[in-house]
């Protein structure tokens, strides 16, 4: 029977994966929060001894490293688990890449995406989710779950444009600065350049660690305000940096912020974005048009902009040159010269 073949030939593995999506997230955190993948690299390869090691009972611990297996993130030969390479770089706790606070479920945020049925209906956040991405306190603990990321992009972004060698000594303006990890990147790539770093006052007290930890305190100066509200001399900046900060705010303030800043710049000076970006069709990557909806969830204005987006709305207020680098997935950065 023809439906009965076609049936056979098409199976629901993409739908299958789909749905299973949030079970594999929650191994994922569950995986990080017991440090499974910190005790194999230590040399616990077999379930006995990474149970001993984590203080796990065995049977829980063999079920949990065969799905890590079966996700492709470990590898087993012969009883003996180890890393796959990307595990290894990103899930090893103490290395300069560990993403494993970012990796965390949270629960809060979770809450926001069982109503997003609601949230698409209404064409606005839950009350919770908007209240959430309002709290300064919500902030100041987001920016410490995504530092790995946006730091080691920030290392990819120096390279590319020359910090360090090309530019020297830059004066940088950190718009909406986090946990400083645009531009402490930066700073590190050159020690002859100074940072303004621009953020809540109560998010700056996060800043403020961050920067202590690379001991970078000379190259810094804090001012705490509202981004949308504090202004910048004309023309008294070599680079401006505005590190997930468009996807938040919406095109209409987005665009404000680019001529606000192409203002702030000295000629020849670089306004950065970095963002989630998707082609130019939005059908693709998953990660970016994704990240929409989490903006329809946690923001009353928010989305994701695509490079030619970008380009138009720079090129209008006033940039020049316009180019698109790709930093650490799913990252990607605009940089526009004045």
């Amino acid at each position: 029977m023809p439906g009965r073949q076609k049936s056979l030939e098409i199976q629901p593995v993409l739908i299958q994966n789909i749905h299973w999506g949030l079970e594999k997230s929650l191994l994922l955190s569950a995986a990080v929060e017991l440090d499974l993948f910190t005790s194999i690299h230590q040399g616990n390869e077999t379930v006995e001894k990474v149970a001993r090691a984590q203080k796990l009972p065995l049977r829980s611990t063999r079920m949990m490293l065969d799905a890590l297996v079966g996700m492709g993130l470990l590898a087993k030969v012969r009883g003996m688990y180890r890393l796959e390479p990307e595990a290894k770089a990103f899930l090893v706790k103490g290395e300069n890449d560990y993403m494993g606070s970012f990796l965390l479920f949270n629960e809060g945020m979770a809450q926001s995406w069982f109503k997003l049925s609601d949230a698409v209906k209404n064409g606005k956040p839950p009350a919770n989710g908007s209240d959430l991405a309002g709290k300064k306190e919500f902030f100041k603990d987001l920016v410490k779950r995504i530092f790995p990321i946006s730091y080691s992009s920030s290392l990819i972004l120096s390279k590319k444009i020359g910090i360090g060698k090309s530019l020297k000594g830059q004066k940088i303006l950190d718009v909406g600065c986090g946990s400083a990890a645009w531009s402490i990147g930066l700073a590190l790539t050159d020690p002859t350049s100074q940072v303004v770093a621009l953020d809540y006052p109560e998010v700056l007290e996060v800043t403020k660690n961050f920067v202590q930890r690379f001991r970078l305190q000379k190259q810094y100066e804090f001012v705490g305000a509202d981004y949308h509200q504090h202004q910048s001399a004309t023309s008294s900046f070599d680079i401006v940096l505005l590190g997930h900060v468009c996807h938040l705010e919406g095109e209409a303030n987005t665009r404000k912020l680019f001529k606000k800043y192409y203002d702030a710049l000295k000629p020849g000076g670089k306004l950065i974005v970095a963002d989630f970006i998707p082609n130019d069709l939005r059908t693709g990557d998953e990660l970016p048009l994704l990240f929409a909806l989490n903006m329809l969830l946690f923001s009353e204005n928010g989305d994701v902009f695509t490079e030619k987006e970008y380009k138009r709305w720079l090129n209008f207020a006033g940039f020049k040159k316009v180019s698109h680098l790709l930093a650490q997935y799913p990252v990607s950065l605009m940089v526009a010269t004045k």
